[in-house]
């Protein structure tokens, strides 16, 4: 996409990641050249789309501070990411275990005797629920935090409807009674509890160093940061600039570089530069092990710059191993979680898989000379091909790919001509080639929905509330049906035009890509909602009914019936699973060996 020379050496290493308490984290020690601190932090998460959106920004945070001399530690809580799935009646008092329980780890990890905590939003709330309970904290930063659980259920569910309707999601997903958002939902005996916080729930039991970095316009975070101060709080202020675009979308957010500095500065200053008490502890190899699965986190490539999770099947495995491509910013445990869901159901059955951020996207670090946007890049295929040859190193086996949208563009491209791809599954994926000298952002902005999604969205009453408000541009979907029809009409005359047609040399490079893949008899499914807005792009490659795809006899079309895009309809999970497993299984025949 951009003719960046890629650097040969790598300075950046990732983090440490590790399993503990049946919770996933990463360490991230303080650099050597740093002025050492007996002050360690640790970073406590928001929960749903909140912390996909922040995960950059945290990591972000992470660097700075050890690059101040700062250990730190971040991790996901019991049931999110990549830590264990939560047991059924999972408690908001387990959640505070939880934080104290990685309060113990940064200290043991990093040898510091003092503890400051850092939370955002949910984290925020919880770092202060939590508090009693660790004894050596040093002070508590609390960045837009919750402070009535009744309106931040309420607002997540507002969240969650504007979520789902750009989605074309119905009611059955947003108007459950449950907590949820980004289809993953918090389990109500957390959600109860959680209701019932208020402000005056909220409270230090002691006197610590308190940075409260406040919204404008949100004077609950001004009024907590009053009462903590009356309450004998040293609290230091900062306007919280930049939150909006920080947690709107993970594809569009941008971290607030100001947020990052002037956090760093404060915990410093309540962190003096002298060497830790103790020693730092080795980190633990120890591995997370769940129902039929066992993982690890991996720092992998150059440098260790690349986070990632291996995922291996408890019993024997089968089949090929499976290399899950993220799609956009979102971490590698994906949408409704989605990512971790799957790799764990996939070694269920026998399978494999490797789920990793590339460089700039999550808890890995960007590379030096990388594009700031890392969609449709050569970098990202760097990463992807990398990625490849740690899972082949690790099982000795080339592997399937998948991915969804931007994942299925790059899981697609990795497969052609790579000896360590034996297949690829492509789900809802807008392009097979890229042009890269337009916007990634514009383009997407540009994306047709097909006829049958803007008609079903007509007869939405929705619709219609939202045009009585004005906030539908009739004139951006009359352009945006135009181009539908307009298409349509093109892919039938376009063989006419011969091969000075741009068109046709596209899909003269698309069809070259397929073919390599079915000489080489490595497996490909393409699967689609009926409603994605990527459908009709492949439509023109392979015609209306997809007979195009009939001269490739290793490649099949699967549908996922009415799934949004993001794939949240359970159904269509089950269908994206089951496909991946079936070309793992055929595509490596050999009979089953014990996992050593």
């Amino acid at each position: 996409m951009n003719a960046h020379t890629m650097p040969k050496t790598f300075s950046s290493r990732a983090g440490e990641p590790l399993r503990f308490d049946a919770m996933a984290g990463i360490f991230t020690p303080a650099l050597p050249h740093a002025s050492p601190s007996d002050t360690a932090a640790l970073l406590v998460s928001p929960w749903g789309f909140e912390d996909m959106s922040v995960r950059k920004f945290y990591r972000e945070i992470s660097e700075a501070l050890a690059a101040q001399g700062i250990s730190n530690l971040r991790f996901d809580l019991p049931g999110t990411g990549d830590s264990r799935e939560a047991d059924h009646d999972i408690t908001l008092d387990a959640w505070l275990t939880s934080v104290a329980q990685a309060a113990r780890e940064i200290g043991r990890l990093s040898g510091a005797s003092k503890i400051v905590l850092i939370g955002h939003g949910l984290g925020a709330t919880l770092s202060m629920l939590a508090e009693p309970r660790i004894a050596n904290l040093s002070g508590i930063a609390l960045l837009a935090p919750v402070t009535s659980g009744r309106i931040y259920a309420r607002e997540t569910a507002l969240w969650w409807k504007i979520i789902a309707a750009d989605l074309g999601l119905g009611p059955d997903y947003t108007e459950t009674g449950a907590l949820t958002i980004a289809g993953m939902t918090m389990p109500e005996t957390i959600a109860s509890t959680l209701r019932k916080i208020r402000e005056a729930d909220l409270k230090l039991s002691r006197a610590l160093p308190v940075l409260a970095v406040c919204r404008q316009g949100r004077e609950s975070d001004g009024a907590l940061a009053d009462a903590l101060q009356s309450a004998g709080a040293t609290v230091t202020r900062l306007p919280y600039d930049g939150f909006d675009q920080l947690v709107v979308n993970p594809l569009i957010s941008r971290t607030p570089p100001r947020i990052v500095a002037e956090l760093t500065r404060w915990v410093r200053s309540v962190a003096p530069a002298e060497s830790a008490a103790g020693q730092p502890a080795p980190i633990p190899q120890s591995s997370l092990v769940g129902d039929g699965y066992s993982e690890k986190g991996l720092a992998f490539g150059e440098s260790g710059r690349l986070i990632g999770t291996f995922c291996a099947p408890e019993g024997e495995t089968r089949g090929a191993p499976v290399l899950l491509v993220s799609t956009s910013y979102d971490r590698a445990s994906a949408w409704a979680n989605s990512g971790a869901t799957m790799a764990r159901d996939l070694a269920r059955r026998g399978i494999p898989s490797l789920r990793f951020d590339a460089a700039g996207i999550g808890d890995s670090p960007s590379a030096p000379n990388d594009p700031a946007q890392m969609l449709y890049s050569k970098s990202l295929d760097r990463d992807v091909e990398a990625a490849l040859a740690t899972l082949k190193t690790l099982t000795g086996r080339a592997a399937i790919l998948a991915g969804r949208c931007s994942g299925g563009y790059h899981a697609f491209h990795a497969s052609i001509d790579n000896p360590n791809a034996a297949g690829v599954v492509v789900v809802n994926s807008y392009a097979f080639v890229w042009d890269g000298s337009q916007s990634v952002e514009e383009a997407l902005k540009k994306v047709s929905r097909p006829l049958g999604d803007y008609s079903k969205r007509a007869m939405n009453p929705e619709t219609f509330r939202r045009l009585m408000r004005s906030e539908v541009d009739l004139n951006a979907a009359g352009r945006a049906i135009l181009r539908v029809i307009v298409a349509k009409i093109y892919n039938r005359i376009e063989p006419a035009l011969g091969n000075l047609s741009a068109g046709n040399r596209l899909k003269a490079q698309i069809h070259a890509d397929f073919k390599a893949l079915a000489d080489r008899g490595a497996p490909v499914v393409l699967a689609y909602g009926k409603h994605d807005p990527g459908i009709e792009q492949a439509r023109m490659v392979f015609g209306s009914d997809f007979a195009g795809l009939k001269r490739y006899a290793n490649t099949r079309f699967v549908s996922l019936g009415e799934s949004d895009h993001n794939v949240t309809v359970p159904d269509a999970q089950k269908i994206v699973i089951d496909e991946i497993a079936r070309v793992a299984l055929s595509a490596a025949p050999e009979a089953p060996r014990s996992r050593r």
